[in-house]
C-alpha cells in the first residue's frame, strides 16, 4: 500500500477531529481548546482532584482476557505510592478473542481499568474513535502507545510512523490543548524499522514541547527481551504481545515517564514480577481405554495451548504433549493394568503457566475388556477358609464378597487384590462361608461368579 493513502490518512485524522460529536453535541476544536464557563469551572474542580490520565493504544495496552495488562501494574504502583491518578478513556475490558465465550476480565481485576486501546488500533487505520473520549473527559496527560499495527500489519516505513504521531500529538492538542503526553516506544525491539522510530521519538517529543504542555517518552524498549518458542525466559507469548515479565517493564517505563512529569514516583527496581502465564488452573478428567487414556480439560480463560504431563508409579513426572492445542489428549503406549497420573499445564502462547497453575492430577489406566467369568474355589479350615479362582483374561484385579452367616446373622466382608487367591482369618466356628468373585478390568468388571459355600470348621 502506498503513502498516498498514508496522506489520505493523516488528512482524515485532521478532519476527524475538526468536528467531533459526543452524545449528540457537536464541540469544534475552537471550543476545546479555549474552555470557559462551566468546562473552566470542571478544570479548577480536577485540578484539585485526581491527575486524569488516558491510554490510547492498541493490543499491547488493551491486553486479552486472562492477562494483568501492563495498566494493572501502572496503576497499582500509582496507587501505592499515593500519586493521585485517575485512568480515564472508552472502555474497561479486555480483548476478548473471536468465538471464545469467556468473561471479558483481567486476571486481576482490582485495579484502575479505564482506557482507551483496542486490539488492531493503529495511527494509520484507526479502529476506534479517539476523540470523543477525549473531549469527554479531557485527561490532563494522555500515554499514546499506538504504532505496533503500522509496522507489523501495515508496514509502513519508520518516517511515516513518526510523522503519524507528531500529527496525532498536534490534532490531540486542539482538543485539549494543556494536555501533557508520553510517547511509548513500540516494545519490539527486534524489528528494525520499529527500532528507527523509538530512535526518533526524543527528537520529537523535545520538538513538540512546550511550557503549558510537555511531551516526554517512555523507554520500553531497553532492557526489553523478545520471547522466542523455546520456554526460555522473555517478555512476550509471541512476536508482539507482552506476557506478563513484559506487562511489568512497560508499566515500569511508563510510570518512570510519569514521574519525570511529576506525577508519582519512578518504578521500584530491581523489578519483580508475579508468576508467569494464565493464572487459572485448568480442570482437568480422565477416562480409562482400552488402548488409551481419555484426557479433557476446561481451558482457563486466555490460554492458547496446554503441555501434558505423565507419572508412572514411584518415577517423575514426564512431559509427552507440548503445546497442545484443544482441549482433549490421547495418551498411548501405556501398560496394561498400570495406573498412571496425570496433570496439564495452560499456555499462553509461547509462555507456560506456572507450577502453582497446573490442574488437578488425575489417575487412570488401559486395558482390554473383561468378559469372562471365574469360578472359585473355598477350602474351610479352623476359623479360617482359603479361597482361590482361575484368571480371567483382562483382569487388573479381583472383586471379592464375603458372606459370613453365624447363629442366624450376616456379615457381608469386600475383599480384593490382584492375585487370584485370598485367606479370610478370625472367622466364628461353624459360620457358613459364602464366596462371590468378579474380575475387574481397567474399563469393565466382569459378571459376578456363581456362588460356592463351606462351613468353618471347629
Amino acid at each position: 500500500m502506498g503513502e498516498t493513502r498514508s496522506r489520505a490518512g493523516l488528512a482524515r485524522l485532521s478532519a476527524l477531529v475538526a468536528t467531533t460529536l459526543v452524545g449528540g453535541l457537536t464541540v469544534s476544536t475552537a471550543a476545546a481548546a479555549r474552555p470557559t464557563g462551566d468546562v473552566r469551572g470542571e478544570d479548577e474542580r480536577r485540578a484539585a482532584a485526581a491527575t486524569s490520565v488516558m491510554v490510547v493504544g492498541d493490543s499491547v495496552s488493551q491486553a486479552s482476557v486472562g492477562d494483568y495488562s501492563w495498566r494493572y501494574f501502572a496503576s497499582r504502583h500509582l496507587t501505592a505510592v499515593g500519586a493521585g491518578v485517575d485512568f480515564v478513556g472508552a472502555r474497561t475490558t479486555p480483548h476478548v478473542p473471536a468465538g471464545q465465550t469467556w468473561a471479558a476480565r483481567y486476571s486481576d481485576d482490582d485495579f484502575d481499568r479505564d482506557h482507551t486501546a483496542m486490539w488492531g488500533d493503529s495511527f494509520y487505520y484507526p479502529n476506534q474513535d479517539h476523540w470523543s473520549p477525549m473531549v469527554a473527559a479531557r485527561p490532563e496527560v494522555v500515554v499514546l502507545a499506538l504504532g505496533t499495527n503500522d509496522f507489523g500489519v501495515w508496514k509502513r516505513k519508520a518516517a511515516d510512523v513518526v510523522a503519524s504521531a507528531r500529527t496525532w500529538v498536534t490534532v490531540a492538542r486542539s482538543v485539549v490543548h494543556s494536555a501533557e503526553f508520553v510517547l511509548v516506544e513500540i516494545p519490539w525491539v527486534t524489528h528494525k524499522r520499529v527500532k528507527t522510530y523509538n530512535a526518533s521519538l526524543q527528537k520529537v517529543a523535545a520538538e513538540l514541547s512546550t511550557a503549558e504542555s510537555r511531551v516526554v517518552v517512555a523507554r520500553t524498549s531497553k532492557g526489553y527481551v523478545m520471547g522466542k518458542d523455546d520456554d526460555r525466559p522473555g517478555d512476550t507469548y509471541d512476536d508482539v504481545h507482552p506476557n506478563t515479565r513484559g506487562q511489568v517493564k512497560i508499566a515500569a517505563a511508563v510510570t518512570d515517564a510519569l514521574a519525570s512529569l511529576g506525577i508519582g514516583v519512578a518504578y521500584p527496581r530491581p523489578l519483580t514480577f508475579p508468576a508467569e502465564g494464565p493464572r487459572t488452573a485448568p480442570v482437568l478428567r480422565a477416562a480409562n481405554g482400552t488402548a488409551r487414556v481419555r484426557l479433557g480439560w476446561r481451558v482457563p480463560p486466555g490460554a492458547t495451548s496446554h503441555d501434558v504431563w505423565r507419572r508412572a508409579p514411584g518415577r517423575r513426572w514426564v512431559r509427552v504433549a507440548r503445546a497442545r492445542a484443544g482441549t482433549s489428549y490421547g495418551a498411548r503406549r501405556l501398560a496394561s493394568c498400570r495406573r498412571y497420573e496425570f496433570r496439564v499445564r495452560a499456555r499462553k502462547g509461547w509462555t507456560l503457566a506456572a507450577p502453582d497453575m497446573a490442574s488437578n492430577v488425575v489417575s487412570a489406566r488401559v486395558g482390554p475388556r473383561v468378559g469372562a467369568r471365574t469360578t472359585p474355589t473355598v477350602r474351610p479350615g479352623s476359623r479360617h477358609v482359603r479361597l482361590s479362582w482361575n484368571r480371567v483374561a483382562g483382569a487388573c484385579s479381583y472383586g471379592v464378597r464375603i458372606s459370613v452367616v453365624h447363629r442366624g446373622e450376616e456379615t457381608v466382608l469386600k475383599r480384593g487384590g490382584v492375585r487370584p487367591r485370598l485367606v479370610v482369618r478370625d472367622l466364628p466356628p461353624g459360620a457358613t462361608v459364602t464366596v462371590r468373585v468378579r474380575a475387574v478390568g481397567a474399563v469393565n468388571s466382569g459378571r459376578w461368579s456363581a456362588p460356592r459355600a463351606a462351613r468353618v470348621r471347629r
